[in-house]
Formats: C-alpha cells, structure tokens, sequence
C-alpha cells in the first residue's frame, strides 16, 4: 500500500476533525486508523481500468460503521464531516494513480455492535450496490440537472465538453484533459461535478492555480470564468443568454 498518499489523508483527518477524533475514538485510535481503512476498502474494491484508461476505477460508496453515540456526536462536531471526507476520498484515488466515475457519497451507519472505539468501513461501487433505504436517500444528491453543455476553450483547440462527473487536468498523459506546457504539474487540478455545478481544485500544484486573476484552492466555476495553470489559460463556458456569465470575457486568442 502506498504510505505517502495515505499519511496526506491522515493529515488531513487531523486537521478535519481537530481534536475531536482522539476524544471520541480514545487514544488507541488515531486518524490515520480511519486513513489506512479507507485507503484498503479503495484498493479492495476497485475494478479494473479499459483500454482507452487502465488506470483501476476507485469505489464511490463508502460505508462507515460506528457506535450510535459515536456517530452522532461525530456529525456534531463536524457536520460538513461527509462532504469534506468526499473531497479528500478523491484526492486520495488522484494520488494512487485510481480515477472515479462518480464523485464518492459517504454514509455513517449506526452499529452497536461495534465498540465506542472503533468503526468499520466498506466500499463498493454504487452502481453495483444492493441499496438500502439509507443508502438510497444518500444517493438522491446527483439528481441536480448538469450545467448546460459546459466545456473549456484553450487557444489553438477546440472545445473540450466536459461530460463526466470528475475531470483531471494536467501535463500527465493519465489525465482526462492533457496540457503540454512544461510548467503546469502533472496532476495540476481537478474538475468536480457537485450539486450540479462544476467545482474546481488545485491538487497541491507547483506552480498553483488562478481564477479570474485570483489564486485559488477551490472554486465554484461561472461561465466565462478565466482560468491559469503555469502559462497555459483556458475559458470555462456553459450554454447561457448573454448577460448571465460572471466575468464577460472572452475565450482566449493565439497570439499573432
């Protein structure tokens, strides 16, 4: 299993959870015990790539067990826990070299046949899974409408249509969306389709990421939004009137 992308998750549970995880788990469980855990049922659960991407395709349902007490004083004091365990589940495949089909939904079940102490965690793909009303319920969050054939404009291609639910983007040939320039990294960002609209990342780039002339780490992208990666600038559209786009830009020229 490889140690560096997990101790990264690990970090980022400490950081998540401040303090709380330690004070309801107990001193015999550490973040990185949920950390090792997911990255396992991740690896257990994952299916094998296709021609055209072998990269192995992650799961996208993750099913975390836990005492009844410990689950809901954990919500508590974290109650985005969910949404942010899903960013840092897709930051966690990026970096084991796995790509997902569908953003990862995260679901804390009640069990109290588990001790206080400890937790389960199970993984599956959720087009493959025997769902349960719970599990169902989950699921009813990708029922927003997608934006309106959103694409990216780069100067000297065409229209690149983004039609899946996570987009990688960088100098890597393993990436979606392949840019040739030497100073954006190889796994340089991160387009997520969240509650219908695309969300943009910079996964710990080099040389980092601005929109509309503003860096970032994270960013709910408009149509007409400007983005920057190392010399290398592209347009994000979606099919709206004219008047309804953020910035009012348009796409960028070759130079002559």
């Amino acid at each position: 299993m490889n140690e560096q992308p997990i101790a990264h998750l690990e970090s980022q549970l400490e950081r998540l959870v401040e303090g709380a995880f330690a004070h309801l788990f107990g001193r015999h469980t550490r973040a990185q015990d949920l950390a090792v855990e997911l990255a396992r049922a991740m690896q257990e659960a994952a299916t094998s790539g296709t021609p055209s991407d072998p990269r192995p395709i992650a799961p996208d349902h993750y099913c975390i067990s836990l005492n009844t007490q410990t689950r809901d004083r954990l919500l508590h004091k974290q109650p985005t826990l969910l949404d942010r365990l899903s960013n840092h589940l897709l930051e966690l495949a990026t970096n084991l070299g796995y790509r997902m089909i569908c953003s990862p939904t995260i679901e804390l079940v009640t069990d109290d046949s588990v001790n206080t102490p400890s937790f389960r965690v199970q993984a599956n793909h959720s087009l493959k899974k025997h769902s349960t009303t719970a599990v169902m319920k989950r699921v009813e969050i990708p029922a927003f409408a997608k934006p309106g054939n959103p694409q990216i404009l780069i100067a000297g291609r065409a229209a690149i249509n983004l039609v899946d639910d996570v987009v990688n983007i960088g100098r890597g040939h393993d990436n979606q969306i392949v840019i040739e320039d030497p100073s954006v990294s190889r796994h340089h960002l991160q387009l997520r389709l969240r509650f219908g609209r695309y969300t943009l990342f910079d996964t710990e780039s080099r040389g980092g990421t601005w929109v509309n002339n503003v860096r970032i780490h994270e960013h709910n992208l408009q149509n007409g939004d400007v983005v920057q990666m190392g010399s290398t600038q592209f347009v994000y559209m979606e099919d709206h009137p004219m008047g309804e786009t953020q910035t009012g830009i348009t796409p960028p020229v070759e130079p002559d």
